[in-house]
């Protein structure tokens, strides 16, 4: 799904209006609509509710709303924020629909209104704001803001959450509305993945109001959004005649004294995703430990005890994945350096492998091309260098990747993966994933998908994709907090069928 901005989405509601010769009005009736019978499903049982609205078009959609779940049987009072006496047409008509078919509470707040009057239900809706802001809020809004995000109670954006800025980055300390659900319309936003206010912006629900596919389908967009969707046009079944053989044989080299859980991670992830076989690089200490916790997987050891070392194979394998718990000593330097002069298929390289490569940048000119790289955000500080501010940091990503051919994988609580071609923004996961462990796993499941034959921007995607769903699985049966890089992987098996049930 593509990633617009606000200049193309309105530039879309227009042609879509031109071309079904209905009204604007007519076009946020059918956006309101669409909000409410989301609404209803986050709501599952009536409750109080306010609505916030502004004096625009996103204060109409509000307007809109109110009358929809008036009119279903929610008690609902509606607070109309004035920040300008001049109020858009579409508000109107559904200000003036609410005042003759309705008996709601309406009531105005401007500069010299008391905050301590407000009336806020158990859950406000925000509709002050849309997606064309780009100055700060007054003054009173600000305040009545606050106070909504001080109230015990559920709390729903339309379309985005006030005082959140899309077509710049909003500045900072500013005040935003700490939105539980974002319902945002028709494709998502860039700014609402960002972290700089991404706490705000809460479950993103994107709502379908019948814009004009044609239209959308010939705008260009710099990043996509994935969804099942997507995921279930990548996904390849297994064929029945067929051997492990089929399915590609990685290495994966890592693991010292005392990190060997990482690569026992890696390997146990990249197996359990479909990998035909897998062997282990790891030095000697490793051996036990690997053979019990992942028997299924082939260990080779090292010359040395306690760190890898270079090693001539006997094998060719498909694909390399390297650097979990490797450390950075001289001589993971030279195991990593020694794969990357003999690997002629793209690599995976995660965690020391990455700060090795920051040590020792010659070896990124080596890489074969479309080696994807795995960094958190620290690690990604190393590669690319400070960023001033996010789009700073999209830039220095895009010109990195360039640079190198590679694909990056920026971990962070909506990751990013980018490629020379194009980028996408993963819709999957969720906090309990902060996690020791998780980015090795991460690491086993793409390498698992290469190896069977995935491009690597397809095994990228379709990896970070379903580690997060699995986590999403496991959080949807207990909890998130609860969450191990173990659970990950022990519900992969269910990630996988739901896509597979979703491609019939």
């Amino acid at each position: 799904m593509k990633i617009l901005t606000p200049s193309q989405l309105q530039k879309a509601d227009a042609y879509t209006i031109d071309k079904e010769k209905i009204t604007s009005w007519q076009l946020m009736e059918r956006a309101s609509l669409a909000a409410f019978e989301e609404i209803k499903q986050i709501l599952k049982q009536s409750q109080p509710l306010t609505v916030l609205a502004g004096s625009g078009n996103n204060g109409g959609d509000g307007l809109a709303l109110a009358f929809h779940l008036h009119k279903s049987g929610y008690e609902v009072n509606v607070l109309i924020l004035k920040y300008t006496t001049e109020f858009s047409k579409d508000f109107r008509i559904n200000f003036e629909r609410l005042k003759e078919k309705t008996d709601l509470d309406i009531q105005s707040y401007s500069t010299d209104s008391k905050i301590e009057d407000l009336n806020l239900k158990t859950v406000i809706i925000d509709a002050v704001f849309g997606i064309g802001l780009n100055r700060a809020l007054p003054e009173f809004v600000k305040n009545i803001l606050i106070e909504a995000n001080r109230k015990k109670a559920l709390r729903i954006s339309v379309d985005v959450p006030s005082g959140l800025f899309l077509s710049d980055l909003t500045p900072a300390n500013s005040v935003v509305f700490n939105a539980d659900y974002t319902l945002t319309f028709q494709h998502p936003k860039l700014n609402l993945f960002l972290p700089d206010y991404g706490n705000q912006v809460g479950k993103i629900k994107i709502i379908d109001i019948g814009l004009d596919k044609d239209f959308i389908q010939n705008l260009s967009s710099d990043y996509h959004y994935v969804t099942q969707d997507l995921i279930s046009k990548l996904f390849r079944p297994r064929q029945r005649f067929s051997h492990k053989g089929d399915y590609g044989h990685l290495l994966v080299i890592g693991g010292q004294k005392g990190m060997m859980g990482s690569v026992s991670f890696t390997a146990k992830a990249a197996i359990k995703s479909g990998a035909g076989k897998v062997s282990v690089l790891a030095p000697k200490c490793g051996l036990e430990v690997l053979q019990m916790s992942v028997p299924e997987a082939m260990v080779i050891t090292s010359n040395l005890d306690f760190v890898v070392s270079p090693l001539q194979l006997d094998f060719q394998p498909t694909h390399i994945c390297v650097g979990m718990g490797i450390g950075t000593s001289g001589d993971a330097v030279e195991t990593l350096s020694h794969f990357v002069d003999i690997s002629t298929t793209p690599m995976l390289i995660d965690a020391d492998g990455i700060n090795i490569s920051e040590k020792e940048p010659c070896l990124l000119d080596k890489l074969p091309a479309n080696t994807i790289l795995t960094p958190h955000q620290g690690e990604l500080k190393r590669l690319i260098g400070q960023w001033s501010d996010q789009y700073d940091k999209l830039g220095k990503m895009k010109a990195f990747v360039e640079k190198y051919d590679v694909i990056l994988v920026s971990k962070d609580a909506f990751t990013f993966i980018i490629s020379r071609d194009q980028s996408y923004i993963n819709s999957t996961g969720n906090a309990g994933m902060a996690t020791a462990g998780s980015g090795d796993t991460l690491s086993g499941i793409i390498s698992g998908l290469l190896t069977q034959g995935y491009a690597p921007l397809e095994a990228s995607v379709l990896g970070v994709y379903f580690h997060g769903l699995a986590a999403d699985i496991y959080a949807e049966k207990f909890e998130e907090y609860s969450l191990t890089a173990s659970d990950i992987i022990d519900h992969l098996g269910l990630a996988f069928s739901s896509v597979k049930q979703s491609q019939h």
